[in-house]
């Protein structure tokens, strides 16, 4: 968080520890984006709300972000509505595949499609090698370089420089690792992956693609370097007692099968490991100083509009993606 510019915030609902990033906003003040809190129900995320927004206020704080892990419900979501609670954009991601790691490895892979398990045994054959690595400053940045030409201005990511210190500190702590796959000695996909208790997540990832704009053929060919990169991410999982491993990131259930959709790919590659999508039900706003937290929102809404406009598009030279999991922010 301080690599980007914001203030880390530690604190605790009774017992509940929770972690809040500090975001100031130029001319309206700060918020605080809470990645959690570590709740399961919906009850028990009002409660913890409820608790923050007066320190909030004393701390001049005008609003709260809380992106919880709970499985999307439509009560759920009516109850944080009727409470005031508005949904905005996420920091991480409503929508991804996890993958159950328990049992022997076999049982692992007997989990997984035929197609994934195929193309694990197509990258080993064909000579790809997935390594764990040190994150030194080289390594890094390949691993930097390579998901700087697959994000193309299309998203944004950190600095080399953040990159760099961000994933030296999780692997000396102990909780992160660093991935690369050769294929022909050639540096051809990287990774990074974090462990927090028995989860474990794919934090980035990115590998050479023929065609920049496309999922296809990343790798440089039907190799099958992707699924033999989550692969070793999983076993590398395993052996630090996760047991289970979140993918980050899917299209929602709902439009699984939309070819049209920007993460159709990413979808069905995942949905090789499982076939279940888990939803979530996403990113709420909880105003503490209405006012200024409305100009934030609409901001927002305005930012995220002017990306879908075919004027924004022609000025930035960016083909427009319209995400159908998106159309309730407008």
């Amino acid at each position: 968080m301080r690599l980007q510019g914001h203030i880390p915030v530690y604190l605790f609902v009774d017992d509940l520890a929770v972690t809040a990033a500090q975001v100031r906003v130029p001319r309206i003040g700060s918020y605080w984006q809470i990645p959690g809190p570590g709740v399961t129900d919906v009850d028990n995320l009002l409660r913890v709300t409820d608790s923050l927004v007066a320190l909030a206020a004393e701390n001049d704080i005008f609003t709260i972000r809380i992106d919880p892990q709970i499985e999307e419900d439509g009560a759920a979501i009516r109850r944080l509505v009727d409470r005031g609670l508005r949904r905005t954009m996420s920091w991480t991601c409503d929508h991804t595949v996890l993958v159950d790691l328990t049992g022997s490895e076999d049982e692992v892979l007997r989990r997984f499609s035929t197609r994934a398990r195929r193309w694990i045994k197509r990258a080993a054959r064909d000579g790809v090698v997935v390594e764990r690595v040190e994150a030194t400053g080289e390594n890094c940045r390949i691993k930097y370089e390579l998901l700087n030409a697959t994000a193309d201005n299309r998203f944004a990511i950190m600095s080399l420089e953040a990159t760099i210190r961000s994933y030296q500190q999780m692997q000396e702590a102990g909780t992160g690792q660093l991935f690369l796959a050769r294929y022909k000695g050639n540096v051809v996909a990287g990774a990074f992956a974090i462990q927090v208790g028995e989860a474990s997540l794919y934090l980035t990832g990115a590998s050479v693609r023929k065609d920049p704009g496309s999922s296809e053929g990343n790798g440089l060919g039907a190799h099958g370097v992707g699924h033999a990169v989550q692969w070793e991410i999983m076993r590398w999982a395993r052996e630090n007692d996760c047991t289970w491993y979140d993918m980050y990131g899917s299209p929602s259930s709902r439009f699984a099968e939309d070819s049209a959709h920007p993460l159709y790919g990413v979808g069905q590659f995942k949905l090789s490991f499982n076939k279940q999508i888990t939803d979530y039900i996403g990113c709420y706003d909880v105003p503490v100083r209405r006012g200024r937290a409305w100009i934030v929102y609409q901001a927002e809404r305005l930012m995220i509009n002017a990306n879908r406009s075919k004027l924004v598009s022609r000025i930035t030279g960016h083909n427009i993606q319209e995400n159908p999991d998106l159309a309730w922010f407008r």
